[in-house]
């Protein structure tokens, strides 16, 4: 496949994929859980082809997109209140290259806020999920979200709310299923 052909069907999955009303979509890219992406046979069809040509081995459970990249990323159990990136496989379509990074062995690796949005509407851990952004918004945990993207950074704002990471965490004890 081209490059031009491969950013061609990048944007068609996208589309296919911005028609579900669900994703996070931020600074240029979106996120959807791969539960998500299954149910949109085109979406799905070019991850798995993308995957294939670029690392068959790679594990995932949240693919970003954007104008010409695509990202396999592995997040610890989505039951967990807000999961740590544990690896990404970055590739650009335009170019052909591809970069691993481990985050598993970090002391402070990037989290995921809003988990929900990118969950398919109907997967049992939206409402708790829903439940929990809404609580944390109320406290105003989501202002300034250019120093919570980390472990540590969440946790220091967490802090500054009275509140600990662990303690959120006992909010939301769903069932260990994705």
């Amino acid at each position: 496949m081209s490059a031009n052909l491969d950013c061609a069907r990048l944007g068609l999955a996208k589309r296919a994929l911005r028609t579900t009303g669900r994703g996070k979509h931020v600074g240029g890219f979106s996120y959807y859980h791969a539960d998500l992406v299954v149910q949109v046979p085109a979406a799905w069809e070019f991850v798995q082809k993308m995957r294939g040509r670029f690392e068959p081995r790679s594990n995932f459970n949240v693919v970003r997109l954007s104008h010409s990249r695509l990202s396999f990323l592995l997040y610890e159990r989505f039951s967990v209140a807000f999961p740590a990136l544990r690896t990404s496989l970055f590739c650009d379509l335009a170019s052909g290259a591809s970069r691993f990074t481990d985050f598993s062995r970090r002391p402070n690796p990037p989290i995921l806020h809003r988990k929900e949005l990118l969950l398919p509407a109907d997967d049992p851990l939206v409402p708790e999920a829903v439940w929990l952004t809404q609580r944390l918004e109320d406290l105003g945990a989501f202002r300034g979200v250019k120093t919570i993207g980390t472990r540590e950074g969440w946790r220091s704002r967490l802090e500054a709310l009275g509140l600990t990471l662990e303690e959120v965490e006992g909010w939301c004890l769903g069932p260990d299923t994705h």
